[in-house]
């Protein structure tokens, strides 16, 4: 352990002994407070909370992880310096640990940069620290997720250039494959699947306030995958020559082992939905016992949908969130009878119009003033609940 704390402390020197370390986390620092304040209009909004900060946090997160981590490996290659740490009688797993805490480290620094920001938010209104404590953890575990990815990737390339592109690449693939974006292309079983694989959704799952058990193990899943891969590839530099030996196959076997029993076990606990925690005051994302034990007794599948407006009235704005995250708190309550969706008739003239005709949905005339206009706009903020053939 004391090894593994020299070689953190190291690279912590060696970041720090650079102005551009300064530069990265006041960079890390502006931007948070400027998407903050000017991006997501905080006062428009009209209410005390920094849940704009964290819907930003995983585009921050994964630009700030690439550029701690891009050069960790491969300077040590271009320098040849890599070839000194192969040789030494240890353990490789020392010094990848050894690096991952020292970015665990600075990742933590450029966390506390931003707590003002809470801070000052709660002098202006009373602040539900419940979702705020686990917003942050769940950037810390998305961070930590987006270290090992950056790790590994830099462990393959003596480029820090290439490295930061393929390690911002591979980590916004993991962000972007859980986003409606690409979700809406599949049916809700395959589109589910895909939402649980991706880092943004777990990330979005937490920042409500509710800490689920199987969130943080997906993330420590991705952690434990990628710096095990790391150290795999460090240890092929090892060997002399491409002949598998006993020692190389069993240290296959030993990674894709790892890898299916991680899979495996992501999928296994995804069936469990009673361990979480509502940290929020009030626990206004935990449902009743009556409710769950209705929710026990329906035959046939239960559709809630909600209709929201991209555009809407900013007192409307932030309850949209907390109705979606209310919904898919009956989502998990449901086990699989329940399928809820979310749509934007404005975007669709057919949906709309089976909006409106079919089930007496109508736009509702807001409002609506910015920073450069007022104007009159036709706002959804509906929901419609089905079961079987009623509505």
């Amino acid at each position: 352990m004391q090894l593994i704390w020299r070689i953190a402390s190291k690279e912590i020197t060696l970041f720090f002994a650079s102005p551009t370390a300064y530069l990265f986390l006041a960079a890390f620092g502006s931007t948070s407070l400027f998407i903050f304040f000017w991006g997501e209009s905080f006062f428009s909004r009209n209410i005390a909370d920094i849940r704009p900060l964290f819907e930003w946090m995983p585009i921050l997160l994964l630009f700030l992880t690439s550029t701690l981590t891009m050069r960790l490996w491969s300077e040590e290659r271009r320098t040849g310096t890599l070839e000194h740490i192969l040789t030494q009688p240890l353990p490789l797993w020392y010094f990848v640990a050894g690096k991952f805490v020292g970015c665990l480290s600075l990742l933590a620094i450029a966390l506390i940069i931003t707590l003002p920001l809470p801070l000052t938010i709660a002098q202006l209104g009373q602040l539900d620290w419940g979702p705020i404590g686990a917003g942050y953890l769940a950037a810390f575990f998305l961070g930590a997720a987006y270290l090992s990815i950056g790790l590994f990737v830099s462990a393959k390339s003596d480029n820090q250039i290439v490295s930061l592109i393929c390690a911002v690449t591979l980590s916004g693939l993991f962000y972007l494959i859980g986003t409606p974006t690409i979700t809406d292309f599949f049916g809700n079983q395959t589109g589910e699947w895909f939402r649980l694989l991706g880092t943004g959704s777990r990330f979005d799952s937490i920042t409500r306030g509710v800490i689920d058990i199987r969130d943080l193990y997906y993330y420590l899943s991705i952690i434990f995958i990628f710096l095990s891969l790391n150290v795999f590839t460090l240890e092929k530099e090892r060997w002399s020559n491409n002949i598998l030996t006993q020692h190389h196959k069993a240290w296959r076997n030993i990674i894709i082992l790892a890898l299916v029993n991680i899979i495996g076990a992501n999928f296994w606990l995804n069936q469990i939905s009673y361990m979480r925690i509502d940290t929020t005051e009030g626990k206004q994302y935990s449902i009743s016992i009556p409710t769950i034990k209705y929710l026990d007794q329906i035959e046939e599948p239960l559709l809630i949908r909600g209709y929201f407006s991209g555009k809407t009235h900013p007192m409307l704005s932030p309850l949209v969130p907390q109705i979606k995250d209310l919904i898919h708190e009956y989502e998990v309550a449901g086990n699989g009878k329940i399928r809820i969706e979310f749509i934007d008739p404005v975007t669709n003239l057919q949906i709309e119009e089976e909006a409106n005709q079919k089930y007496g949905v109508r736009p509702i005339p807001l409002q609506v003033a910015d920073r450069y206009q007022s104007a009159i706009v036709n706002s959804y903020f509906h929901i419609l609940v089905g079961y079987g053939e009623e509505f």
